[in-house]
């Protein structure tokens, strides 16, 4: 994690979250795939208890903007997706899936009381 960053949570804003396959490697690019995340997706929303606004699926990351969880912090929910999904795609490969960083941003109230929110399309693109 850079240096002077600071993560604000409990916070009941939204999150724009931002993370990539391991290397950057296109292991999301065949429309089952990108399916089983979105499948894990829903399950993780329904267990912990989070709203998705948007997300993006592109064979080599993911952007999502979602609302904190109910019941576990943002950290573990999206741990938990991200283990999901690569246990799936993985199987027993020794190979990693997802890459270790994360950046988070948070959509809120600003210094002059107005909120902000960034639009995220949810996209599933199909090969042709």
């Amino acid at each position: 994690m850079p240096w002077g960053l600071k993560r604000s949570q409990q916070t009941r804003d939204l999150h724009f979250l931002t993370f990539s396959c391991y290397q950057r490697a296109p292991l999301l690019n065949t429309p089952q795939k990108r399916d089983i995340f979105l499948e894990a997706l829903e399950q993780s929303r329904r267990w912990y208890g989070f709203y998705v606004v948007g997300y993006v699926v592109m064979p080599e990351h993911v952007h999502l903007l979602i609302s904190e969880p109910e019941r576990t912090t943002l950290r573990i929910a999206i741990q938990m997706l991200k283990q999901r999904v690569s246990q799936k795609l993985r199987g027993k490969s020794p190979t990693p899936f997802w890459q270790l960083r994360i950046t988070i941003s948070r959509y809120g109230a600003s210094a002059s009381g107005s909120r902000s929110y960034a639009i995220c399309i949810g996209i599933r693109s199909r090969e042709v």
